[in-house]
């Protein structure tokens, strides 16, 4: 079984419809010498968008799954692939006490979209796979990255 979390941009909670990925609309900008359709970013603390971040979270509402220490084999316009430690708390009894557990993983980014509320283009899945069981799973698969 895969476990499943949605990680969304802030404010922007609507689906991701096939013309988002056609091409950048017209008041995208340039960033650093490349138009927004040349690079693709990934929102890394549920606000700010960068390339090869070195880490991400993936559970914004109280940070209980990110990665930290992500180092980038590749990065392109459709795909990103690296590796990292993914740490996640086990919320047991609750939350505020849980364990925070770690494990090493490969990350693969995925899934173009323009986002309005970084104003470039990011990624917005993830496919996770842990080298030993975090909850019980060895993968994760996040949908609609922050």
């Amino acid at each position: 079984m895969l476990l499943a979390i949605a990680i969304l941009p802030a404010l922007s909670l609507s689906p991701i419809s096939a013309s988002a990925t056609a091409a950048p609309p017209p008041h995208a900008p340039s960033v650093a010498g490349h138009s927004s359709g040349d690079r693709t970013s990934v929102v890394h603390d549920c606000l700010h968008a960068r390339i090869e971040p070195r880490g991400i979270v993936f559970a914004c509402a109280d940070r209980g799954f990110y990665s930290d220490h992500l180092h980038w084999r590749k990065w392109h316009k459709f795909r990103a692939a690296g590796e990292g430690e993914f740490r996640g708390n086990d919320c047991r009894p609750d939350c505020a006490h849980g364990t925070v557990r770690e494990r090493d993983g490969k990350i693969v980014l995925h899934g173009r979209k323009f986002c309005e509320t970084v104003n470039r283009f990011v990624f917005t899945h993830a496919r996770i796979r842990f080298d030993a069981q975090l909850f019980g799973r060895h993968r994760a698969v996040q949908g609609g990255l922050p």
